[in-house]
């Protein structure tokens, strides 16, 4: 069953010393687990941060745990083990297991909002990248969608980085457009970066905006429509 919610029905809190976080969806905590958000099976974990101007986050690492910060808006730097590297809107950076690192807002007034995913992994490695989606050549689905491919599986050429995730894409659907119908073998999270339109989802229509959140369970049949005369822009999350 697809689950939709958006950020902002969401009690914010503050993580790692200074980021404002929204919990977004989780790995479920056994079958009787009340709360619907926690609807991940494969995936681990996706939120969002908001780092305000002047800040910087914590310096951390997680165990056996990879994760993608992507930059929705703002810029800033990431610390990655002892070196600094400039982050921008578009920005999906790859962070390797069990190695150190720090968010960075310190230069600029504005914020600098990003999502974090998370997935398990079974050992501490992996090399650190960062790609921007506008450096990614866009491919079309035959349809009204276009993507760019901003990370995949360890082995796919340019961009093979993660070791539990298969995708980090985004895609735009044309305006009064729409993309093929869908059924994936993956769980999916698409994450709205701009705009709004309509998912149909076995058989039934839901409309979408920014800031939703969609868990798309295996085996969704699905295609996302676009009546508008914007482009609708996602963020596309798999395992």
């Amino acid at each position: 069953m697809v689950y939709i919610i958006n950020w902002r029905d969401v009690q914010p809190n503050i993580a790692h010393l200074s980021a404002v976080h929204w919990g977004g969806l989780r790995d479920r905590d056994g079958d009787d687990d009340p709360d619907p958000r926690n609807c991940l099976k494969r995936l681990q974990g996706f939120a969002r941060h908001a780092l305000q101007g002047r800040k910087n986050s914590d310096y951390h690492k997680h165990q056996n745990l990879e994760q993608v910060y992507y930059i929705l808006s703002g810029s800033g730097h990431v610390l990655f083990d002892k070196e600094r590297f400039p982050v921008q809107e578009g920005d999906a950076v790859y962070l390797p297991s069990g190695i150190h690192h720090q968010m960075f807002n310190d230069t600029s007034d504005d914020w600098l909002e990003h999502h974090v995913i998370s997935q398990k992994i079974a050992a501490n490695s992996g090399d650190f990248a960062i790609r921007n989606w506008r450096d990614v050549p866009a491919m079309g689905d035959g349809a009204g969608a276009v993507r760019w491919h901003q990370l995949g599986p360890v082995g796919e050429e340019n961009v093979g980085f993660t070791q539990g995730l298969r995708c980090i894409d985004r895609e735009a659907v044309q305006p009064r457009g729409q993309t093929v119908e869908r059924c994936e073998e993956l769980e999916q999270v698409y994450y709205v970066l701009e705009n709004s339109g309509v998912l149909e989802a076995d058989g039934e229509e839901q409309e979408i905006r920014e800031g939703d959140m969609i868990h798309l369970p295996p085996g969704t049949r699905y295609a996302i429509r676009n009546p508008h005369a914007g482009w609708l822009a996602y963020l596309i999350m798999a395992a």
